[in-house]
């Protein structure tokens, strides 16, 4: 009796066990499946996955797969606390980078960027596209801002290198010609040891944006604004930025500060074509979101058109083509001109060549972070 007792206890926790284990990997994916898909992810500062469709010709592919695996990992539930675990754990480990950020010294988190972990067919078409852009118009000129990793070398650690960007570099050098390339990446690294990086955001800080545009005034025979020209205004001492949310641990919190120049220009700004008008170049309402770089133009705009009151019918008109770089050089620029033209190809539906027959400019400058560029897909837009 007592063993049959014995025996009934035991199948009873061995079902237990079982439906323990069934609830554990079955109740994850009926979670994705039974709730809405996370189209956003505020903690990572990305958009996420969405649930691929099957085709006979994506399945057969392995596309479909390899999508919907993708799609399960970023749609699990707990992903950011489990990406927090993780990264603790590598470091305890003694692990000195993890989903590619390095943890530097001084509390800096680096982007690691690899030779694989680009297109390089890609690559060398966006340079085409670019060296092409530039042979149509003389007036323009193009700056790539180098990574983080790059200038901050000084910060890496032992052993760690960025072979990707080297490469790209020499490929541009190839195919653009020197008169319209304006190099910053030397004098960024002369100051290497200044507040010219974000700890825990890829970006450039506004004073590193000062550094390159100063560099920019003198090329294009303009004398730059002192620095002491400008109030310096920290607007957020607690932006955790997008190279934090990789990793979700280590790092310090940053400072977000806003140069406004003392003297300067009274400037009106025109979003979109007329969705919205501003008298700043800022948005502080954007400083209370997940996003606090978004403070800059509030975000990446199509096309911001910036024009210096009293207007000057007869002045000058700069074409900004940029990424999200070039929001903080912007205001620096526009000290420069009658009229500035930002435009975010990535936004905007219509060729260059046809937003420069409303807009047409004296001067053309190209603005990208190197590693962005090298990434981006609407280029193509550059005719």
């Amino acid at each position: 009796m007592d063993h049959n007792k014995n025996q009934k206890a035991g199948r009873f926790r061995y079902l237990c066990l079982l439906g323990m284990i069934t609830a554990l990997l079955a109740g994850p994916g009926l979670w994705i499946h039974l709730t809405p898909d996370q189209m956003y992810s505020g903690e990572e500062r990305r958009m996420l996955a969405e649930r691929p469709k099957a085709t006979v010709k994506s399945v057969l592919r392995g596309k479909f797969q390899k999508k919907y695996e993708t799609y399960l990992r970023e749609q699990f539930p707990g992903r950011a606390q489990m990406v927090t675990l993780r990264t603790k754990l590598l470091r305890l480990l003694g692990e000195r980078d993890a989903n590619g950020v390095y943890f530097g010294k001084d509390d800096y988190l680096l982007e690691r960027y690899q030779t694989q972990d680009f297109d390089w067919k890609h690559v060398r078409k966006n340079i085409r596209q670019t060296a092409a852009f530039l042979e149509t118009y003389p007036n323009a000129k193009v700056m790539f801002v180098p990574a983080k990793s790059s200038v901050l070398s000084n910060r890496l650690p032992k052993f760690a290198h960025s072979e990707a960007e080297s490469r790209f570099f020499e490929l541009a050098e190839q195919k653009i010609p020197e008169k319209q390339r304006i190099s910053v990446t030397d004098l960024l690294k002369s100051h290497n040891n200044e507040y010219i990086y974000y700890r825990t955001d890829h970006h450039w800080t506004t004073l590193g944006a000062y550094y390159a545009y100063k560099v920019w005034a003198e090329s294009m025979g303009f004398a730059p604004v002192a620095i002491d020209q400008f109030t310096v205004e920290p607007v957020s001492r607690s932006f955790f930025g997008t190279t934090y949310a990789k990793v979700r641990t280590g790092g310090k919190a940053d400072v977000i500060s806003l140069y406004q120049h003392t003297d300067g220009p009274e400037f009106a700004l025109d979003y979109n074509m007329g969705e919205f008008q501003s008298d700043s170049f800022y948005d502080r309402s954007k400083l209370e979101g997940d996003d606090p770089y978004s403070v800059f133009f509030g975000g990446n705009q199509a096309l911001v058109d910036i024009r210096v009151l009293p207007e000057q019918k007869n002045g000058k008109t700069l074409l900004l083509i940029k990424d999200s770089f070039g929001n903080c050089f912007a205001p620096f620029a526009a000290n420069h001109y009658a009229r500035t033209i930002v435009v975010d190809l990535r936004q905007v539906n219509i060729p260059i060549d046809k937003l420069m027959r409303v807009y047409p400019a004296d001067d053309i400058l190209i603005l990208y972070n190197s590693t962005q560029f090298m990434k981006d897909r609407e280029l193509d837009k550059l005719k």
